[in-house]
């Protein structure tokens, strides 16, 4: 069966069941998405950033909707379309070249060291978005919690959180991250060594859908 089809049926289930909007941040998006982007739209904004988007975000993007629904307060539509350009990897267009470069981390990396002067985060090497090259932020968790789409590199496709503004630094979004911030009670996990790899986007919105299903059935 189709994973698109599985996580469409997914969302209308959730969408029917859920309309006191028990689960957490769907108040925000009301299960509501904006409208699909076109072809055209998408190769514009791959030709501009020289980025070719990974396969299940280009698919959700031409036939589920272009942001809304989703983890945390929803999924951010594709920036610098709508001039939301804030919230990305490519936040101006000093680094906008930053999008085509390699993702660089392959493991959690969180090198406090780099933390030198909390007066001025800008300055901060920490805080360098080299770290996030080759993402875009598509998930706000809350407190400073983003979710980030590897766009470049080997782990292209891939969900990763940056962590930074809690000193936590960015890691791969596992299934042990997700089962803690989508279930309901995230103590009854048992932790095994293959879930320390970080999901694709469609599994990672999967397994938000399936743990938001379990709150509301």
């Amino acid at each position: 069966m189709d994973k698109l089809w599985q996580i469409r049926n997914k969302l209308t289930q959730l969408a029917i069941l859920d309309t006191t909007f028990q689960i957490f941040g769907s108040e925000s998006h009301q299960y509501q998405f904006n409208p699909c982007l076109e072809e055209a739209e998408i190769e514009a904004f791959e030709v501009k950033y020289n980025i070719r988007l990974p396969c299940e975000y280009r698919n959700f993007l031409l036939e589920v909707g272009n942001g809304g629904t989703g983890p945390g307060y929803g999924l951010y539509r594709l920036p610098d379309l709508e001039n939301e350009s804030e919230i990305t990897a490519i936040p101006s267009k000093e680094n906008e070249g930053l999008l085509c470069k390699p993702f660089p981390l392959k493991e959690a990396w969180n090198d406090l060291s780099l933390m030198k002067d909390k007066a001025d985060s800008e300055s901060i090497p920490y805080f360098d978005s080299k770290f996030v090259q080759g993402t875009i932020t598509i998930a706000h968790y809350g407190c400073g919690i983003y979710a980030i789409l590897v766009i470049t590199g080997e782990q292209k496709g891939k969900i990763w959180i940056d962590d930074r503004t809690n000193d936590g630094g960015i890691y791969p979004a596992t299934l042990n991250f997700c089962h803690y911030f989508h279930a309901d009670d995230p103590d009854d996990f048992q932790s095994s060594e293959e879930e320390h790899e970080p999901l694709s986007f469609y599994d990672w919105y999967e397994d938000w859908l399936n743990q938001s299903l379990l709150q509301v059935l």
